[in-house]
């Protein structure tokens, strides 16, 4: 095998389903998700560690829908929202005294398209008791601000949309009355991604589940899950609840045709003992499997929102090449035209679709530098033109507009 076909080869591998780092950007963000961060945003949120609004340190003693600790840390999380660099939108309903909050991160090319990541802030027990609610499901709400953390940097081609839902409790109002909401007004979601407590594993079996069900695209949703599990190294211990259960937020989306899925601990038969106690604390969370499934949801969510790069004339891939890709205009209708600065040897130019599939391939010959594709017969998204030669692999990102 020439060497040049062996780099092909790679190339296919590296973007064959399963294969590890599929976008670097994703890559980069799973990553970054830090459990030290999570774990400290939940002992401000479950009450263990004070917070401060401004007005001198203070505590939220419960979330639950019918005690001062509601209120309080919706006015935080909406204070860490501002902190991360977004601006938070309340949604209010139940005759105002339920509050959604909302951040959006616009996409650069689909921004009518939303992905949503999101868990239920509200707490149980009832009653002027505490509520510290650390897994159900302060662990989902914390995960939303590390994923607004890690990902605010990334362009992506879709909407992210961060929300936070009250009375979950009482029966999953809150996202009931955003999703219905969205359904009337024919809100375009292409996902969502519902944690709800995803921090405990009390016989150390890893396991965790994905619930999902035949509505929408849910299947192709809990499919990118699997991929990502698989893809960018995390390797948990999954089982998959088909049709899935209808107890949290996800369900609200299912309920207007929209795809979703839950990501759980193994609340079927590994449940938090705690749940709905004066004692869901941080201290009986596992931490390593808290920040294995919260890389796996904000993961997943990023798949959906797609990574998107506009920049047209920087390599961005590479190998050992000592043959730049360069390739305009980016975006584009339809024409680019592909450029290479070292032309004293034989190339081959392979078009990659969205997919990670090699849709064209064409050969640029000792002395050619320029060599022209036409993309107005494909599918609008972000492509890479690679540029193969025998000292490597030079790759650009191309954006084709609708």
């Amino acid at each position: 095998m020439t060497r040049l076909a062996l780099l092909s080869t790679l190339l296919l591998a590296f973007h064959a389903p399963g294969a590890r780092a599929q976008h670097p950007a994703v890559q980069a963000a799973i990553d970054a998700v830090n459990i030290d961060s999570l774990i400290l945003d939940l002992r401000q949120l479950d009450g263990e560690a004070p917070i401060d609004l401004g007005n001198g340190p203070q505590s939220i003693v419960s979330r639950n829908k019918n005690q001062p600790g509601n209120p309080l840390a919706a006015d935080w999380l909406q204070l860490r929202m501002q902190q991360l660099g977004f601006e938070p939108t309340l949604q209010v309903f139940s005759g105002g005294t339920g509050e959604n909050i909302i951040a959006e991160k616009p996409g650069a090319l689909h921004p009518e398209r939303k992905v949503i990541i999101c868990g239920h802030y509200d707490a149980m027990p009832g009653g002027p008791v505490a509520a510290p609610a650390a897994d159900d499901d302060g662990s989902g709400t914390v995960a939303v601000l590390e994923a607004m953390r890690v990902l605010r940097d990334i362009t992506f081609e879709n909407t992210l949309v961060f929300a936070l839902w009250d009375e979950e409790e009482q029966g999953k109002l809150g996202s009931i009355y955003y999703a219905g909401v969205a359904a009337a007004s024919d809100v375009e979601i292409t996902g969502v991604v519902n944690m709800d407590a995803i921090a405990y594993d009390g016989d150390g079996d890893g396991l965790m589940r994905i619930h999902t069900k035949n509505i929408a695209n849910s299947i192709a949703i809990k499919d990118s899950a699997l991929m990502v599990n698989s893809t960018y190294g995390l390797n948990l211990n999954t089982a998959i609840n088909l049709p899935g259960a209808t107890y949290s937020d996800h369900a609200s989306f299912w309920n207007e045709n929209y795809g979703a899925i839950l990501v759980i601990e193994d609340f079927d038969n590994d449940g938090n003992p705690h749940y709905h106690t004066t004692t869901d604390l941080v201290e009986y969370l596992d931490q390593p499997y808290f920040q294995g499934l919260a890389r796996l949801s904000i993961g997943t969510a990023a798949v959906l929102a797609k990574p998107y790069a506009s920049v047209p004339n920087a390599v961005v891939a590479s190998g050992a090449t000592e043959s730049g890709a360069y390739a305009w205009p980016s975006p584009t209708h339809g024409p680019v035209r592909v450029a290479r600065t070292r032309t004293d040897r034989p190339a081959t130019v392979q078009l990659v679709d969205p997919l990670g599939r090699v849709v064209e391939e064409q050969r640029l010959g000792s002395g050619q530098r320029l060599l022209d594709l036409d993309l107005s017969a494909r599918v609008p998204g972000t492509y890479e033109v690679r540029v193969l030669d025998a000292t490597g692999v030079g790759c650009v990102r191309v954006m084709r507009l609708p």
